[in-house]
């Protein structure tokens, strides 16, 4: 088994992507999991779907479902949905389920027995249904030589039958993409399957002689016989290569299926997506497909006692921004409550948040938002929750809700797409320090206290980019590095130029900064690749215990203010040397240091630990869970001269500025919380004039600002000509 000379040079085709719908940001909704809803359901739910204003109805037909018998394609069930479509006005988006998620035919398990998933024990996958998937969930491996055969013919009969269709809007190349059984697999390890293994020791081999495999493994294997794909994420410096292997081995994968399709059609948007957070396989899959995206919970935000953790979907959907081709992202998955079937764990989803997860995914530059779904899912317990219609087809206040925002967005198509301004402040994403938190069962930690710091700022209107260390930080004023723990030859290419200028953004470190090489193993003398410039060593470690907490040890002492830590708290002991100070202690040990300069901070714990929030967000933890205490967030950007983009006085409102494509700025103003807000706005620049577009409004302006009110969950758009 080789990776090939083709090995990640395939992608989908550039194209125009700027005509493909007739507005200018469209809105639709997943409809069709065979077999339900039925078609005798179809016409009048498309009716009031097309007269709600969306424009797109997605299809998750699935491979078992469409080829019964090898080479035979029962398509007669998507040829009505086409046609139905069409004559309402709306354009399919249909999914076809290779690789993550759904059961291949069961006669390509019969013929192919050893297609099934190896587990990492040596067991194959057996079949299983989930609450996505009732005909049958995932268990094959795409490695297996016989997959692309078969998708390939699938194709083949695929998309020339409809890509011609008027009702064709958008291919789902690869949902969701991850390992072979990632969503079925009784754990998290990649596929175990002799050709995937053997794959891997292809890759391996064309990337290192042996001796140079033994440097970088710190092994001492004499023969590639006795070379094998690693078992256990105990052991990390081994399981970051087979991780990166599967990350290529995916984009690969995604590059010949988007490649093909391109070829047989050409003029469509193809679509992937990851999750609703960083991973680490995202950056290097994504530039492999048209655009990105994600799905992502959309509940118990504005009816929690943290209406600002709504500030995590805006996290989620800045980071698909980021990740995107040339930017372009949908939010393709607006999930409702998750209900849970007989035994019910949410509150449903109240009208405010599904119309603010529209308005979010528009002000974040994504190209469309996509409801999951219509109906909800009758085959299993998913129901009754996730849809915006009830179980007899009738809507709920989430779908009017949907429907007003759609009408509410047509009266600002004039000022759309939007630009989307630099940050100030940026906080920067490691891929391999995430995988590093999850070979040690601590990747929801990671994301948590990753994401903590936007949380903090989200609410402040400061909306921070987020940033990896390919990417460009010099125009930033403040770059935060949270838990930096792994610095390979990447990211220190992107940190030690700021601190060897003295100039360019201040830089803050926090956690666990440099403890590990770039092979994954602890470092001889953290922080890792820093020693020259960094004058601080670490002494120690400690965490604050049960103990600690009882005797009000647990109490982190910085510069602006005494917060008490949770138990568990970890921090290393930092010892300053020269002429770079203290700046946080617990219990007498220095925690925080700063150089001298006054540009580089580096905190031994996370900063996530000074506050907390009964909010998990996904992925979903029990709570509390990591949060920045504000006055931690203001501290930072102040250091740094950071300030929000216009000021705000009455009731706190989240602001947001974008420019117009007509001139002008928008300004973009949410009420989170359950009262009327009235508040006055003052921008950071000199405004001419202010109109409300929603509301078809002029709003006098005195001494630089003007006012307004929002009621609960409301989006307000000003749009400001320049004074």
């Amino acid at each position: 088994m080789h990776t090939g000379d083709n090995w990640m040079k395939l992608r989908s085709h550039e194209k125009d992507l700027s005509g493909a719908f007739a507005r200018p940001f469209p809105v639709g909704v997943e409809y069709y999991r065979p077999p339900t809803p039925l078609p005798e359901f179809w016409d009048e739910d498309f009716r009031r779907i097309s007269g709600a204003g969306m424009s797109i109805v997605r299809a998750w037909y699935c491979w078992n479902w469409v080829e019964t018998m090898p080479n035979v394609y029962e398509f007669d069930d998507l040829d009505l949905l086409f046609d139905t479509a069409a004559r309402h006005g709306l354009k399919i988006w249909v999914d076809s389920p290779f690789g993550t998620h759904m059961a291949c035919p069961a006669w390509m398990l019969r013929e192919h027995p050893e297609m099934r998933v190896m587990l990492r024990d040596g067991n194959y996958q057996q079949d299983r249904a989930g609450a996505f998937a009732p005909h049958g969930a995932m268990t094959h491996n795409f490695d297996h030589p016989m997959w692309r055969v078969y998708t390939e013919r699938y194709l083949r009969q695929f998309v020339p039958r409809y890509k011609d269709h008027e009702a064709m809007g958008i291919w789902g190349t690869w949902d969701g993409i991850s390992t072979a059984g990632a969503w079925t697999g009784t754990d998290s390890y990649p596929p175990y399957n002799d050709y995937t293994i053997a794959k891997y020791k292809d890759w391996l081999y064309e990337r290192f002689s042996l001796d140079g495999l033994n440097k970088r493994l710190l092994r001492r294997y004499r023969s590639w016989e006795d070379v094998d794909a690693p078992r256990s994420k105990d052991v990390p410096v081994e399981f970051h290569l087979w991780n990166r292997f599967h990350y290529e081995n995916m984009a690969d994968h995604l590059g010949w299926m988007a490649d093909l399709i391109d070829q047989l059609d050409g003029g469509h948007e193809q679509r992937s997506h990851g999750g609703s957070y960083p991973a680490a396989r995202h950056e290097l899959i994504s530039p492999f497909i048209d655009s990105w995206g994600l799905s992502h919970h959309a509940s118990n935000r504005l009816t929690s006692d943290d209406p600002y953790s709504v500030g995590y979907e805006a996290y989620g959907f800045h980071w698909c921004r980021q990740m995107g081709r040339g930017n372009r992202w949908w939010n393709e998955e607006i999930y409702s409550n998750f209900v849970g079937g007989l035994h019910p764990v949410e509150k449903k989803t109240i009208a405010q948040e599904s119309a603010l997860m529209i308005w979010l995914t528009l002000i974040e530059g994504g190209a469309g938002a996509m409801f999951w779904q219509y109906r909800p899912e009758y085959m299993t317990y998913e129901a009754p929750g996730l849809s915006i219609a009830a179980l007899d087809g009738e809507p709920t206040e989430r779908f009017v809700a949907a429907r007003d925002t759609i009408a509410a967005i047509a009266r600002i198509e004039d000022h759309l797409p939007l630009a989307i301004p630099q940050s100030d402040v940026a906080i920067a994403y490691s891929g391999p320090s995430d995988d590093q938190f999850d070979f040690n069962d601590m990747s929801t930690a990671f994301v948590q206290r990753h994401r903590a710091m936007y949380s903090a700022l989200w609410p402040l209107s400061i909306s921070p980019d987020l940033v990896t260390p390919t990417m460009d930080w010099s125009g930033y004023q403040l770059v935060y590095l949270p838990n930096f723990a792994l610095l390979d030859d990447v990211a220190l290419a992107a940190i030690r130029p700021i601190l060897e200028s003295g100039s360019g953004p201040h830089i803050v470190a926090d956690g666990y900064f440099g403890t590990f090489s770039e092979k994954g193993h602890w470092s001889w003398k953290p922080p890792h690749g820093l020693g020259d410039l960094i004058s601080c060593r670490i002494a120690d470690f400690d965490v604050v215990n049960s103990y600690d907490t009882a005797a009000g040890r647990n109490i982190v002492e910085m510069e602006c203010g005494r917060f008490e830590v949770p138990t568990g708290t970890t921090y290393y002991i930092l010892e300053p040397q020269g002429d770079w100070e203290p700046v946080a202690t617990i219990n007498g040990d220095v925690a925080g240091v700063r150089s001298a300069d006054g540009r580089f901070t580096w905190y031994s714990f996370t900063l996530g630990a000074t506050s907390s929030s009964n909010v998990s967000g996904q992925p979903t933890t029990p709570a509390p869970v990591a949060a920045v205490h504000p006055d931690v967030a203001a501290a930072l950007l102040a250091t740094a001269g950071v300030a929000a983009p216009m000021r705000i006085d009455g009731d706190r409102v989240v602001a947001y500025r974008r420019s117009s494509c007509a001139g002008g700025s928008l300004i973009f103003l949410i009420n989170v919380e359950d009262r009327v807000a009235r508040t006055r706005i003052t921008p950071g620049w000199p405004v001419g004039s202010a109109t409300d577009l929603v509301r078809g409004s002029d709003l006098p302006i005195a001494g630089g600002a003007f006012a307004t009110e929002l009621g609960f969950g409301e989006v307000v758009v000003i749009h400001c000509t320049d004074g």
